[in-house]
């Protein structure tokens, strides 16, 4: 039998940018989805708090905007 991963993810979307998710872990094995969303291209913004943002576009100098920022959600 295979053994249980003791890792939870609850997804929301950001209370101030309608745009962004926010992904909040918990469990003793939290660092598991933790490392999966990292490579999955979400942003830590604190302890087991993740975002994953929504690039709105390009700004003048060409690099992309993020429509929020990475400030805590």
């Amino acid at each position: 039998m295979t053994p249980t991963i003791d890792a939870h993810v609850c997804l929301d979307t950001h209370p101030t940018h309608p745009s962004a998710v926010t992904a909040v872990l918990t469990g003793t094995r939290a660092h598991i989805a933790h490392l999966g969303l990292e490579a999955a291209d979400w942003t830590t913004v604190a302890d087991n708090v993740l975002v994953l943002v929504r690039i709105d576009g390009v700004s003048s100098a060409g690099s992309p905007s993020l429509g929020v920022s990475s400030g805590s959600p």
